[in-house]
């Protein structure tokens, strides 16, 4: 055989491509471990193509008879089946191999060592000649045939089954991975078999088109669709719906759950543009769909992810969706978007059933608060208005004297005199009545307006005590219990807010106060001071506590130590009001039996 034969060449040309695809590989970064095995495999192949190499010179120019490169590159090709096996299998699992198929290695490792001891035996291979037709093998190239063969036909379904299922039958990374599949298959199975006569150097050259077909299927064509099975399995099970797309707005994947909600509207497939499943959305969407086109433009624009909401009503179809889209950078150059598609469909049905039942329990806790307006007013209203028909009378009778003295001469000046200093004295006292209702009044419509208001105003801490004293006054004397207003400082202040909003929580929770006695006598303090730059409000008592349960669970839900004659909502929404409509704080103390405090903290504003 000459010593520069073409197929010697071609041997040369494999060994350079592989040895290049070799240092490629090992020069990559944050290396995963498919592309340990891929250097695995493409070390095999090169030394399998240098011992071949390195022998043929040796042969041709020392006239060397050894056996030595002839036991590396045989120990070569049978880590070979072993590395393709592991390729496809973690193409297939997303690169994550369980331990145990390591011990598929213990083949290769038998393999070598009868390779290198086939002289004491001669069970590998009775004669060896590069030619194949010279070649006669031993029983246990056989059996090591036997389990190569399964080794790479599953190694290689993997990766061709998997490769048509995530990028599809005619892309270019299926097409390579076929041809790399065919040529060694086709050259191993004319040598075994003897179909033509040719040099055993065109096996090595035949795994080295392989293993660079597969290199450029796996890491370079359709970076985008190179997803193994596994991951796209599960990307097919999640809820969520996702589709990509390339910079020309063509789609390139998407999950079951996209094909599925959006089966209703149109067919989606790959390859297929963007528009043409956008087009049907737009007599079924509002201005959102603009927002949409808005996020997807600034995306690609900026390389920026984006977030947005679609809702879409239409014919047997009403979805809403929030939106991110993220762009896809490689080398610092936007390659495509994912956006990703979250039904909120149920969440915003179940979001409005609880704005709807919030406000039928807000409703309830306003019916509860104009119960006590109205027994406020009606207590409040029953001494000033009985006093002022008492005040009638009285000025009645002093009209009906004064008319029958018109005409007795028994009468002087001083009486009439005295006549009109009485009828004085019942006006100013129905005077004070009517301011004293007038007060009431005030109070109680301030406090009315508030359960529709969400305004913003300011006030003086003055107005808020004198509102609570007045509709306080009625529950306090009901139940004998006092009310202890200490003020610490300046009734001038100024305070940011509703001040029906902060009457109403103040009241609550003396009311509460008041309930805690369960009947019995008792003080309540109101303590009122400044705390840095914020105003403190504290509400005291020395009732029955609060057990650990319920201070768990307090503003966190609805709950009230009063079984059935309570609905826990007064607090609940205590605390949502200081909260989001003060910007403050809200707590509580307690000890069981011994009674319970709470502190409100609202901010100050200059």
């Amino acid at each position: 055989m000459p010593l520069f034969d073409l197929s010697f060449v071609l041997l040369h040309c494999s060994a350079l491509l592989t040895a290049f695809l070799f240092v490629l590989v090992l020069r990559m970064k944050k290396k995963q471990e498919i592309h340990y095995i891929c250097l695995g495999l493409i070390f095999c192949v090169l030394i399998w193509s240098a011992a071949m190499i390195a022998e043929a010179y040796a042969v041709r120019t020392i006239a060397y008879n050894g056996m030595i490169f002839t036991n590396i590159y045989f120990t070569a090709v049978g880590f070979v089946s072993v590395f393709i096996f592991f390729l496809g299998k973690a193409f297939a699992s997303n690169g994550s191999i369980s331990r145990a198929y390591y011990l598929i290695f213990i083949y290769p490792l038998l393999n070598a060592i009868a390779i290198w001891t086939n002289p004491y035996h001669h069970l590998y291979f009775v004669r060896y000649s590069l030619m194949n037709n010279e070649f006669v093998r031993g029983i246990l190239i056989n059996i090591q045939a036997f389990i190569a063969y399964p080794l790479i036909l599953i190694g290689v379904t993997y990766l061709l089954v998997f490769s048509i299922k995530n990028a599809g039958f005619f892309s270019r990374q299926s097409f390579l991975i076929a041809i790399g599949t065919v040529i060694p298959l086709f050259v191993d199975v004319a040598f075994v078999f003897r179909i033509a006569s040719f040099s055993m150097y065109l096996e090595p050259i035949s795994f080295g088109v392989a293993v660079v077909c597969f290199m450029l299927a796996i890491l370079k064509y359709d970076f985008l669709n190179i997803a193994p099975i596994a991951l796209q399995t599960v990307v097919d099970h999640i809820s969520d719906s996702y589709i990509v797309v390339d910079e020309n707005y063509n789609i390139i994947d998407f999950n079951r759950a996209l094909s599925q909600n959006f089966q209703p509207i149109v067919k989606l497939r790959r390859k297929m543009s963007l528009w043409s499943l956008v087009d049907p959305m737009r007599e079924m969407s509002d201005d959102h769909l603009e927002s949409f086109f808005s996020c997807l433009e600034q995306t690609m624009r900026e390389n920026t992810t984006t977030y947005c909401q679609l809702h879409l009503q239409g014919a047997n179809f009403d979805r809403q969706f929030s939106i991110d889209i993220t762009p896809i950078l490689s080398q610092k150059r936007q390659r495509g978007t994912i956006i990703l598609m979250k039904d909120i469909t149920e969440l915003q049905r179940s979001f409005d059933l609880v704005k709807q039942t919030q406000a039928q329990l807000l409703e309830k806790e306003h019916l509860v608060t104009l119960g006590h307006l109205v027994g406020g007013i009606a207590h409040n209203f029953k001494t000033p208005i009985m006093s002022i028909s008492g005040g009638l009378e009285g000025l009645t009778d002093l009209i009906g004297e004064l008319d029958d003295s018109v005409d007795d001469p028994a009468v002087n000046k001083e009486d009439y005199h005295e006549i009109a200093d009485d009828m004085r004295v019942w006006v100013q006292k129905m005077r004070s009545y009517c301011a004293y209702m007038s007060e009431i009044i005030s109070a109680v419509k301030g406090q009315a307006a508030q359960l529709n208001s969400t305004t913003t105003d300011y006030f003086i801490l003055n107005e808020l005590l004198k509102r609570i004293e007045i509709l306080m006054n009625h529950e306090l004397k009901k139940y004998g219990c006092k009310l202890n207003v200490v003020c610490e400082i300046e009734k001038s202040l100024m305070i940011k807010g509703e001040v029906n909003s902060l009457v109403q929580v103040i009241n609550n929770l003396i009311i509460n106060s008041i309930e805690a006695y369960e009947g019995r006598r008792g003080e309540i303090d109101f303590i009122i001071r400044k705390e840095d730059n914020s105003l403190l409000l504290s509400i005291r008592d020395s009732a029955s506590g609060m057990s650990d349960d319920v201070k768990h669970r307090l503003f966190r839900e609805m709950i009230t130590t009063k079984a059935k004659n309570g609905t826990g909502l007064g607090l609940y929404m205590s605390y949502s009001t200081i909260v989001g409509k003060f910007g403050g704080k809200m707590w509580f103390e307690s000890e069981l039996g011994k009674g319970t405090e709470f502190h409100i903290l609202i901010p100050l504003t200059a």
